[in-house]
């Protein structure tokens, strides 16, 4: 099957060889405990289960530190839902260190802590934490973004986002994606910074401009899913959601709905002006035809890189590029590769980063937990962009003139931001918790299906 699929997609596009360096794996997720009573009492109250802790984003620092994701969308079973990969082997693979420590993840739904994380993004030295607020179907704690300066690890600024603008019209909605695009260069980035959410079950994006203090929605047609037929590793399952992942490019927002195979393009400038579901579908722009779905998307140089969900591949496609020879296969391989989760560019150290957790096990109740499950993988930028007929030092060079991409001509942290103080925006309208019971794990299993996922074929062995 593998091969089929091999020939299938090379005779539509270039096959490239890139090294997949696999530099942690684990069977499961499991932690720094503070004490063997903690670990025990977490598993007797179902706040920790190996079963339902699923590894969702990595992103490396330019301090070495890889952050990793864990929300709760399964419902309790992730005692932390952010993560940092320690030195300290388990027996399912290195122990995680709850960020900043154990005191920010706690099972008492305390609103001025972490509630449930899916995905962070690095800008500047400052790690961008989006706490969607929601276990489960329940909205315990309003959304927030919380910027944390990673130099000593402290809180700078938290950013609430109202209730109207997280969710649609009809109140469906969830945070997931935090994607950072800095105009003015990292000296004035608490300042000048633009953020962009996805809202990948409310088919939505939200933009914040820090600028102005502006915050608003913004919906398309083209954010909505389109194809909920997935297909990894001969695992089959419906999967509707929006959008998934975004990057930028100079001055567009490229985005992919998760449910769909198309990858579109907005201006910068046109989601600043927060435009009505009209004028955004007018602005929208198609770029990329997929084969199957992409989980998820980001940009090196010219290119857009991808995966493929069927395929269980990475590939890059140079946009700038008119040629019908533009889309290259990276790198292919049905062990590494299923269910693609996160996939990122760190320039600081000229690398590709992936994280695969063969999520469709998660999703099917089959995870064999004598397995592994999850491996966090680096790949050589060079390499990437050789394959994508690019070269580094012209990549570096144009992105130097790129504000967006001032930090790779100067990792330093600006020292005007040092010593800033926490700084809460706080929106109008805003009730800082939600007196919301989290239902039992039973509830979950039984009534919920926090991914819409309906498996139809899910017993074929591997």
């Amino acid at each position: 099957m593998k091969y089929l699929l091999l020939i299938l997609v090379s005779a539509i596009v270039a096959l490239g060889d890139v090294k997949l360096n696999v530099v942690f794996k684990w069977n499961y997720a499991n932690f720094t405990w503070e004490s063997r009573e903690q670990m025990q009492a977490a598993v007797d109250s179902g706040n920790y289960s190996p079963l339902r802790s699923l590894m969702y984003d990595a992103t490396k620092a330019d301090d070495g530190r890889v952050f990793i994701t864990l929300p709760k969308e399964f419902g309790p079973g992730t005692p932390a839902t952010l993560a940092t990969v320690s030195n300290i082997e388990g027996p399912g693979g290195l122990l995680l260190s709850p960020y900043p420590d154990w005191s920010w993840h706690n099972s008492n739904c305390t609103c001025n802590r972490f509630t449930n994380i899916h995905r962070v993004d690095i800008k500047c030295n400052h790690l961008f934490v989006l706490d969607n607020g929601k276990i489960g179907l329940n909205q315990i704690c309003n959304p927030k973004l919380l910027i944390f300066r990673l130099t000593d690890n402290t809180l700078v600024k938290t950013i609430y986002i109202p209730i109207d603008i997280a969710t649609n019209l009809i109140g469906s909605g969830l945070l997931n994606t935090p994607l950072i695009y800095v105009p003015g260069g990292c000296s004035q980035i608490l300042n000048e910074m633009i953020i962009f959410i996805a809202d990948m079950q409310g088919y939505g994006l939200i933009v914040y401009d820090s600028s102005t203090k502006r915050m608003c929605r913004v919906e398309s047609d083209y954010m909505r899913p389109t194809d909920g037929f997935v297909s990894i590793a001969n695992d089959n399952f419906t999967y509707i959601n929006g959008i998934f992942s975004m990057t930028t490019l100079y001055d567009d927002l490229f985005y992919a709905p998760v449910s769909g195979k198309e990858i579109y393009k907005i201006n910068i400038k046109t989601l600043l002006t927060c435009p009505d579901k009209e004028q955004a579908n007018a602005e929208n722009k198609f770029m990329i035809k997929l084969s199957s779905q992409s989980g998820q998307i980001t940009s090196a140089g010219h290119a857009i890189l991808y995966s493929d969900s069927q395929a269980i591949s990475l590939l890059g496609t140079n946009v700038y590029e008119k040629s019908d020879k533009n889309t290259v296969i990276l790198a292919q391989d049905i062990n590494l590769l299923q269910a693609v989760a996160s996939l990122k560019v760190s320039h600081f150290w000229k690398k590709v980063t992936c994280l695969s957790d063969r999520f469709q096990r998660f999703a099917s109740g089959n995870v064999q937990l004598n397995e592994t499950n999850f491996r966090y993988i680096e790949i050589d930028l060079e390499e990437v962009l050789r394959e994508t007929h690019q070269t580094l030092p012209t990549i570096y060079r144009k992105n130097a003139n790129d504000q967006n991409d001032k930090t790779i001509v100067d990792h330093e942290e600006d020292k005007t931001i040092v010593d800033h103080e926490e700084d809460k925006i706080i929106v109008d309208h805003i009730e800082d918790k939600k007196n919301v019971d989290t239902p039992l794990l039973s509830t979950f299993l039984t009534y919920f299906n926090p991914f819409n996922i309906h498996s139809y074929n899910s017993n074929v062995k591997h």
